[in-house]
């Protein structure tokens, strides 16, 4: 009996609407959450509010560069390093320090909201 075909079950997880359980979150470019709907934090809660603090301020480090001083700068031709502090590099350092500290909030606050340990 070739024709048979074996009877289709449904999974119970699906019938519910499935939800993403992660982690570490997917990142839109402008760093929100690329998840489903409803998403949550699983395992343990310190090292998904870590890993989301560091992925948070790499990504808004990055984009702080970016506006700032656009995607790459090449040194010109001959030109030779110096050991002096470079204003420019001073205060992009700066703005990279407060995009880092604003995103470990964000991610503080993200990971808090959506964690099922509440502690």
């Amino acid at each position: 009996m070739a024709d048979e075909k074996a009877p289709q079950t449904e999974s119970k997880s699906n019938t519910g609407g499935d939800i993403d359980r992660v982690q570490q979150a997917s990142r839109r470019p402008d760093g929100s959450a690329h998840q489903t709907p409803g998403w949550e934090y699983i395992g343990d809660k310190q090292i998904a509010l870590d890993g989301t603090k560091r992925q948070l301020a790499e990504q808004a480090v990055s984009a702080k560069d970016v506006e700032l001083r656009g995607a790459v700068v090449e040194p010109a031709a001959g030109e030779v390093g110096s050991s002096e502090p470079d204003a420019e590099v001073k205060k992009l350092k700066d703005a990279h320090d407060k995009a880092a500290k604003s995103a470990e909030a964000r991610a503080e606050s993200e990971v808090n909201a959506k964690h099922p340990d509440k502690s």
